[in-house]
C-alpha cells in the first residue's frame, strides 16, 4: 500500500459515523446493489435493526457504523454484535459497500474500525459467516486477505445446496 492510499484510508476511517434515521432505504438499497439480496430480503434481514437503531431499541453491545462519501452519503456500512452466549466472541452480521466502491479500501476501513470497536469490549474472536455460493467469492477472499481463517462450513443451512461458510479472527483484548 503506498502513502497515498494510507493516507485515504486514514482519512476514510476518521469519517466513520452511526447512519442517520433518513439513510435506512439508502443503506438498504446499498445492500440490494451487492447482488447478494433482494429487496424484500434486505428488508427482512435488516430493516428491523436499522428501525431499532433509530428507536433507541437495539439490544445492548449492538453497533452499526456507516462509511460516507466526500456529499456524506453512505458508501458503505457494517453491523456487529456481541454473541449473547459466548464472553468475549462478536458476530459481524453484515459489511458491504457499493460496486463501484469495492477495491478502494472502504471494505478495509469498515472492519478494522469494527474489530477496534470490539476489541474495547473485550472481544477475543470475531465471527463472520457467509455462503459458499460462487458470486460471494469475492467476500470469502477479502476476509481471508484480512486475516480471518475459514473455520468450518454448514451443508445446505441457507437452503438445499447453499452451504454456509463460518470465519474467524482472534482478536485481543485492548489494555
Amino acid at each position: 500500500m503506498n502513502e497515498r492510499q494510507v493516507k485515504r484510508r486514514e482519512s476514510e476511517m476518521e469519517l466513520l459515523r452511526p447512519p442517520c434515521a433518513t439513510e435506512s432505504d439508502e443503506l438498504l438499497a446499498l445492500a440490494v446493489s451487492t447482488g447478494l439480496f433482494s429487496t424484500d430480503d434486505a428488508k427482512d434481514l435488516f430493516g428491523s435493526v436499522l428501525s431499532q437503531l433509530h428507536t433507541g431499541t437495539l439490544p445492548e453491545g449492538h453497533a452499526v457504523v456507516v462509511a460516507p462519501d466526500s456529499d456524506d452519503r453512505p458508501m458503505g456500512w457494517a453491523y456487529y454484535a456481541p454473541e449473547q452466549y459466548a464472553p468475549g466472541v462478536w458476530n459481524l452480521w453484515w459489511i458491504g459497500a457499493r460496486p463501484e466502491r469495492h477495491g478502494t479500501g472502504v471494505g478495509v476501513a469498515l472492519l478494522e474500525h469494527v474489530e477496534r470497536a470490539v476489541r474495547t469490549h473485550g472481544a477475543r474472536i470475531l465471527v463472520i459467516e457467509t455462503s459458499a455460493l460462487h458470486y460471494v467469492s469475492r467476500a470469502r477472499n477479502f476476509y481471508t486477505r484480512q486475516g480471518y481463517q475459514e473455520c468450518g462450513r454448514i451443508p445446505d443451512f441457507y437452503g438445499t445446496g447453499e452451504t454456509k461458510v463460518i470465519f474467524v479472527k482472534r482478536l485481543f483484548a485492548a489494555p
